[in-house]
């Protein structure tokens, strides 16, 4: 069963300044970062995937030409992520039951997980539906379409963290914390490889 009325807006738009390099492309089980998240978008039947770029766009969208993904630009990613996220936002089709908000920087998140969110959200109907971890807040996040007028608003560097005061939030329980990780720096993607056993 195809959940088709939830998309996926995936965030890959950063110049990726702390680690010096593009983050999106960093090799994980021989492909890129942004192409695992991606992947996994699909296999969880989010449709449609947006995939936002910004900085390194050529390269970015070279790194996806086997996916069946849409890609946006976003000419103003250098003023936030919250420029990303609603350029992503603008592309979703009429009638979109909701979104699920995803990172370039996490390869490591699963299809059962975002799966996993599209049916807590079936059953529970809350505006908002998050990963929880030993009481953390996790990605990715679904919103639910009562949401996306006001993700519209949101400014500045950050994505839908402010809407966490405005709506309910269902919780979805999950025990592998690893789904807390991204990578922001060289230290954090050793700290990432090891925790998946991969080790250069």
């Amino acid at each position: 069963m195809r959940s088709s009325g939830i998309a996926g807006i995936i965030l890959a738009a950063g110049g990726s300044e702390r680690l010096g390099c593009p983050k999106q492309l960093l090799p994980w089980e021989g492909k890129p970062f942004v192409w695992q998240v991606a992947s996994s978008a699909l296999s969880a039947d989010l449709s449609p995937v947006i995939v936002v770029t910004g900085a390194h766009h050529q390269a970015v969208e070279k790194a996806l030409t086997d996916l069946p993904v849409e890609i946006v630009y976003n000419p103003d990613w250098e003023n936030g992520m919250s420029t990303t996220m609603k350029a992503g936002l603008r592309a979703l089709p009429e009638g979109c039951e909701g979104v699920v908000l995803l990172l370039s920087d996490q390869p490591q998140i699963s299809p059962l997980l975002i799966r996993g969110l599209i049916e807590f959200r079936a059953r529970h109907k809350a505006p908002i539906t998050a990963p929880q971890i030993g009481g953390q807040r996790g990605n990715p996040v679904l919103f639910g379409r009562e949401t996306l007028d006001a993700l519209m608003k949101i400014t500045g560097d950050m994505g839908g963290r402010p809407l966490f005061k405005e709506y309910d939030v269902d919780w979805l329980p999950w025990i592998d914390d690893r789904i807390l990780m991204d990578v922001d720096t060289e230290e954090d993607l050793q700290v990432l490889k090891r925790a998946y056993h991969f080790i250069d």
